[in-house]
């Protein structure tokens, strides 16, 4: 899990809440009354601003990492290029050591007591900020686990601080490195790719220079719904491994990964790649493990977060195929299985005939019943998309001519196909949606809205 994050967090919550056990002195002697007020400032190991902290060094047991703030005010590995930094991580060690407190003091820092405590080999850090250095030391823990034993560079003392939040002092390669899934933002990424079974489901394309998202050009009669791509990648560039497992894995196999359930690729617009495949666990479904494909860095995540693996051009674009404006409209050939209809319509005026004859909609009853009616062969609900079908005219079962005012002439072509599927058609030509067979049968039908419509 996100251990050290989540610790660090609930220590800056709960700091200051606490005052201590040796706060409750006030009804003893003036002399140990200041004994306590001097150990209780002693103990406050580190008083400095976290803000203006420039630089931290870990010294760790596999080796050092030196972390500095750069112009952009953030955090980078500055002694080696291995990885990008995990900046809450950096953030909360600034933030929580700045006003380090212990809870117990050991007494003085011999070479016995050093060695006692876990401090003669210690890990170290040391924040550097505009007033000077500040060096903390870790040492072991604790027998009863409470405690872990720290030592400063200024202070002559042993101390403890909390095993559990002592503990996420502790950094490592892991610990330190970024764990977003996705290290660009929004308005970086160029093309997303998702991929199912080896096969690509979903190619997005953004134009950086008039803000608009493309899809694939075999569905390019479909309007994209830019909502739902913004709000699916902010999804996925702001979420964090919740634990950060094997680094260079070379068998894929182990995870999963020779057989992901998803994978997914995105080109930011200054050229780079990112990809990572998914895998959900078979022991624990709510969790997935991650394959960050640049340093085939194992992660894990919950399974509901990623669900952009399960994702298709479906999902980023509009679900309805709209016709003319009803208001723009001044007739409608309309074909309905073996019937044909001749509208001839004044919205403004609230004037129709249908194959001659008059139709009131000038009052409410009527205007809602043709409205409905207008609705049912003019706006079409997608109920998913298929761009290898080829859909055979001969089986049309419903065409609308509509004349208009501003846009001349425009056509929506049903055509039934297999398994309740029916086939829209627009200007003659295949969008690669298709709607459900609800038109066509039932209360919803468009035979349904018209015998309502010349019967009210």
């Amino acid at each position: 899990m996100k251990k050290p994050v989540a610790i660090l967090i609930g220590a800056l919550v709960l700091a200051g809440g606490s005052v201590g056990s040796l706060m409750l002195v006030q009804n003893k002697k003036n002399s140990e009354q200041k004994a306590v007020q001097e150990q209780l400032e002693d103990n406050k190991l580190f008083r400095f601003d976290a803000d203006s902290v420039t630089k931290l060094e870990f010294t760790c047991d596999e080796g050092e990492y030196v972390v500095e703030k750069n112009e952009d005010g953030k955090w980078l590995l500055t002694n080696r290029s291995d990885f990008s930094i995990d900046q809450v991580y950096i953030q909360l060690i600034r933030t929580y050591t700045a006003d380090l407190t212990a809870e117990v003091s050991y007494g003085e820092a011999t070479d016995e007591n050093k060695a006692m405590y876990g401090l003669d080999n210690p890990q170290k850090i040391v924040i550097t900020e505009p007033k000077g250095e500040h060096t903390l030391y870790l040492g072991g823990k604790s027998p009863t686990g409470d405690y872990y034993y720290v030592m400063t560079e200024d202070k002559k003392n042993v101390y403890a601080i909390k095993s559990l939040y002592g503990s996420a002092l502790f950094a490592d390669r892991l610990t330190l490195k970024a764990k977003d899934l996705v290290p660009y933002e929004l308005f970086d990424i160029k093309e997303i790719i998702i991929k199912k079974d080896g096969k690509v489901t979903c190619d997005l394309e953004h134009d950086k220079e008039n803000d608009e998202w493309s899809i694939d050009k075999k569905y390019d009669m479909l309007r994209v719904d830019a909502t739902s791509i913004s709000k699916e990648l902010n999804n996925i560039i702001r979420l964090q491994a919740d634990e950060m497992l094997d680094e260079n894995l070379e068998d894929l196999g182990k995870y999963g990964f020779d057989k992901p359930d998803g994978e997914v690729v995105i080109m930011s617009e200054d050229g780079g790649e990112w990809g990572f495949k998914v895998k959900v666990m078979e022991e624990d479904p709510s969790y997935a493990y991650v394959l960050l494909e640049n340093d085939n860095q194992v992660e894990i995540y919950y399974s509901f977060d990623l669900d952009i693996i399960n994702m298709s051009t479906y999902d980023f674009i509009s679900h309805k195929i709209q016709g003319e404006d009803m208001f723009d409209t001044e007739s409608i050939s309309l074909e309905l299985g073996d019937e044909s209809y001749d509208i001839q319509l004044n919205v403004d005026e609230r004037t129709c005939t249908i194959n001659g004859s008059p139709v009131e909609i000038a009052d409410t009853e009527g205007y809602t019943a043709f409205q409905n009616f207008y609705s049912s062969f003019a706006s079409w609900e997608i109920a998913g998309i298929d761009a290898d079908a080829k859909p055979d005219k001969d089986d049309t079962v419903l065409t609308a001519v509509f004349k208009t005012k501003s846009n001349g002439d425009s056509k929506i072509e049903i055509v039934k196909g297999s398994d309740n599927r029916y086939y829209i058609l627009k200007d003659g030509k295949y969008t690669c949606a298709y709607a459900n067979e609800g038109r066509f049968t039932g209360r919803t039908s468009v035979a349904e809205f018209l015998s309502k419509l010349v019967t009210k």
